[in-house]
């Protein structure tokens, strides 16, 4: 495996996540539009809705996939992952490299837990955070919660104080916006008939934090979930997941997002 433990807990962390720094359609037009009308804050409130009902009695699954990390025209990860996860916060994952555990990380909703498995009898990391930022690791700025949703099928709502709806410059379709005080918080692109939403951009203060994209969808039982997902920032890293196998409401339980320490 190349790179250091933190580059391979990028790989592992996207895993969930997510390649292609392709550039999400349409930018949106003109200065912020003048306060809505009440039929438009409305229409604005119900995509809110929509999007946080997707899936919404989804409450665990596991998958099998490829993980593959770049930046720019660089592969710096290209492996098999494994992953349980249950909303919103717990998650645990498995990096495999030629066919072996290469490392593991789980989150329990207040520890953040990493092994590097290349090591005999490594031992298990952890950092307090219920829903950590992993800048650090993924070299992109997103939380967890924000992976386990897409990974959910899900694309996840941002903290708002307002939201409205907008037209794009270029191609078809419309996107909700969502404003924290004056800034753009985050932006959602749906279709022309606003039944479907699959690209998002987050943003701090005006700054892009990641871009997602469902760029294909599959049927699991009642939900309709990734089958391959991206995930980039505007550095130019991206993670790619190409999803293998999909197994939703399965058993699980609070020791699978927990690492224990190495017998002895």
């Amino acid at each position: 495996m190349r790179g250091s433990v933190w580059q391979r807990l990028l790989g592992l962390l996207s895993g969930l996540l997510l390649a292609g720094c392709a550039s999400l359609p349409g930018v949106l037009e003109g200065p912020p539009a003048p306060p809505e009308d009440p039929a438009a804050a409305a229409e604005a409130r119900a995509l809110v809705e929509a999007l946080q009902a997707a899936n919404s009695g989804l409450a665990t699954m596991k998958g099998l996939g490829r993980l593959t990390v770049r930046h720019g025209d660089r592969v710096q990860l290209d492996e098999r992952m494994a992953w349980v996860g249950a909303p919103p916060l717990r998650l645990s994952v498995v990096l495999f490299a030629a066919g072996f555990p290469a490392l593991r990380m789980a989150g329990d909703g207040e520890w953040l837990y990493y092994q590097d498995g290349q090591e005999a009898g490594a031992p298990v990391k952890r950092i307090r955070a219920s829903d950590p930022d992993l800048e650090r690791i993924l070299s992109i700025s997103i939380q967890t919660s924000d992976i386990i949703a897409l990974i959910s099928g899900r694309l996840p709502i941002k903290e708002h104080s307002s939201a409205r709806v907008v037209p794009v410059a270029s191609g078809s379709g419309r996107a909700l916006q969502l404003l924290k005080g004056r800034h753009v918080r985050q932006t959602v692109f749906f279709d022309d008939a606003a039944s479907e939403a699959r690209q998002m951009q987050v943003f701090d203060s005006g700054t892009l934090l990641y871009q997602a994209n469902f760029v294909e969808m599959q049927r699991v039982g009642r939900y309709k979930v990734p089958l391959r997902l991206t995930i980039s920032n505007a550095a130019g890293t991206s993670v790619q997941l190409l999803v293998e196998r999909y197994w939703a409401d399965v058993p699980v339980s609070p020791e699978m997002f927990v690492l224990a320490a190495p017998s002895r």
